[in-house]
C-alpha cells in the first residue's frame, strides 16, 4: 500500500466513526475476521438497542449494514490443500476451521471462514478497540494489527459470540 492507499483507508474509517455515532451505533463489543481477500467483517454488539451492527471493509471502502433479528450460524469449514500444499511458498496449506455465516430474518448478511492459525481475529471492547478509538497513524492501514489466534482461542471468540448474537438480537 501507498501513502495515499493508507489516508484512503484511514479517511474511510473517520467517516464510517462518525456516521456510527450519530446514528447512536458506536458498538460497545466488536468481533472482527479477517478474510482471505484482504477485507475485514466486523461484528459490533450495539448499546442498548439490541441487535448488530456489520461493517464489510476493504481498503478504503466499506458497507454496513443494522440487523435487527441477527443470527450467527457457524459450520465446520474445511480449506482443501492447492497447488504444491504451501510448500515453497506455491498453493494453501490445508486447514480445519469453521465458516461463520450472519442473518438477519431469512436475509443473508456476510460470511467468513476463520481457520485457527491463519485467520486474523479479534475481540475488542470499544475501549481497546484501536481501530475504534486509536489514532491516525501515516504508514499503517486501519485493522493491520489483528493476528491470527490458535484454535483454543479462537473457539472461545466464537462460542461467546454466538451466545452474544443470541441474546441481543
Amino acid at each position: 500500500m501507498t501513502v495515499n492507499d493508507f489516508a484512503a483507508a484511514w479517511d474511510a474509517r473517520d467517516r464510517l466513526i462518525e456516521e456510527l455515532t450519530q446514528k447512536r451505533s458506536l458498538p460497545v463489543r466488536t468481533l472482527y475476521i479477517r478474510r482471505n481477500d484482504g477485507g475485514t467483517l466486523a461484528l459490533g454488539l450495539l448499546p442498548d438497542q439490541g441487535g448488530l451492527v456489520v461493517v464489510d471493509w476493504k481498503n478504503e471502502s466499506y458497507h454496513k449494514a443494522l440487523l435487527r433479528r441477527p443470527e450467527l450460524q457457524r459450520k465446520p469449514y474445511e480449506q482443501k490443500a492447492e497447488g504444491f500444499g504451501g510448500i515453497f511458498g506455491f498453493g494453501e496449506k490445508g486447514a480445519w476451521g469453521w465458516s461463520i455465516c450472519l442473518q438477519d430474518g431469512d436475509a443473508m448478511q456476510a460470511e467468513a471462514e476463520v481457520l485457527p492459525n491463519i485467520t486474523a481475529i479479534a475481540d475488542l471492547l470499544i475501549e481497546d478497540d484501536p481501530f475504534l478509538t486509536g489514532k491516525r497513524k501515516p504508514r499503517v492501514a486501519p485493522l493491520g494489527q489483528l493476528r491470527p489466534e490458535d484454535r483454543e482461542t479462537c473457539e472461545r471468540i466464537l462460542s461467546l459470540w454466538e451466545r452474544m448474537v443470541l441474546e441481543n438480537g
